[in-house]
C-alpha cells in the first residue's frame, strides 16, 4: 500500500505541529482508500482535547468519539484513515506507545497509516528540504513498517480537496483550544482502556456509515 497526502492536509499537519516545538501534539487524518490502485489518500486533518508530555501524546476519547460523528456529518465519502504526532527533535519512529495507539487505529481501519513529523528543523529555516515527516502502519506481523509517501499533485482533487477544506482553513479543533492536559507517563507503556472503547464504538460508527 502508498499514501498519497495533498497540500491542505499537509499544511494542516506542519502548522500544527509548528504550534509547539516542546511537547508533542496529535490529531486525526481524514481521507479515503483507492482499493482499486491499493493508495490511501489523506485529504484533511483535525485535532482536539489532547494529553501530552514530552515524550507522548494521545486524543482525548471525547474528541475521537467527537471527530467520528464531525466527520460522518461533514466529509461526505470521507473517513478518518489514521493520525499524526509530532516528534519534536527527536528521529521519526513509532515508540511503543504510538504501536499500541496505531494498533487500535488498525483494528478500526484496518489501512490506518500514523504520520510522525520533526518539525524543529523547519521552523529553523522554513526551508522544504527541511520538513521531516515519515508515514507508518504495522504489519500482518505486527511489525512497524514505513508506508510509501507522495504529495498529492492531481489537480482536480488538490482543488477538490482544497474546496472542502476552505471553510476550515484552520486545523478544526473540537473542544477547548487551550485544552492540552499535561500527564505523567503511564507506567508498563499502556493507553488508558477507555480509549480502546471509544474506538470501538467508533469503529461501529464507520460500519454503520
Amino acid at each position: 500500500m502508498r499514501a498519497r497526502i495533498y497540500p491542505l492536509a499537509i499544511g494542516k499537519v506542519i502548522k500544527h505541529t509548528l504550534s509547539n516545538l516542546e511537547r508533542e501534539v496529535a490529531g486525526l487524518l481524514i481521507g479515503k482508500y483507492l482499493k482499486k490502485n491499493d493508495i490511501l489518500e489523506i485529504w484533511d486533518a483535525i485535532t482536539g482535547a489532547q494529553r501530552a508530555t514530552s515524550g507522548f501524546v494521545y486524543l482525548d476519547e471525547n474528541t475521537i468519539a467527537a471527530a467520528a460523528d464531525w466527520v460522518l456529518r461533514n466529509r461526505p465519502g470521507l473517513y478518518i484513515v489514521g493520525w499524526y504526532h509530532s516528534h519534536p527533535g527527536f528521529s521519526l519512529f513509532l515508540s511503543a506507545i504510538d504501536i499500541e495507539t496505531q494498533k487500535r487505529y488498525q483494528m478500526m481501519f484496518p489501512k490506518a497509516v500514523a504520520l510522525v513529523v520533526d518539525p524543529v528543523s523547519y521552523a529553523k529555516t522554513r526551508k522544504l528540504r527541511d520538513l521531516k515527516f515519515k508515514v507508518f502502519r504495522l504489519d500482518r506481523r505486527g511489525r512497524v513498517v514505513q508506508v510509501r509517501t507522495t504529495i498529492g499533485i492531481h489537480r482536480r482533487k488538490v482543488l477538490e480537496s482544497t474546496i472542502q477544506g476552505m471553510e476550515l482553513v484552520e486545523l478544526k479543533y473540537l473542544g477547548a483550544p487551550s485544552r492540552v492536559e499535561e500527564i505523567e507517563i503511564y507506567e508498563g507503556d499502556s493507553l488508558p482502556p477507555s480509549l480502546s472503547s471509544v474506538l470501538k464504538k467508533f469503529k461501529e460508527k464507520l460500519t454503520r456509515s
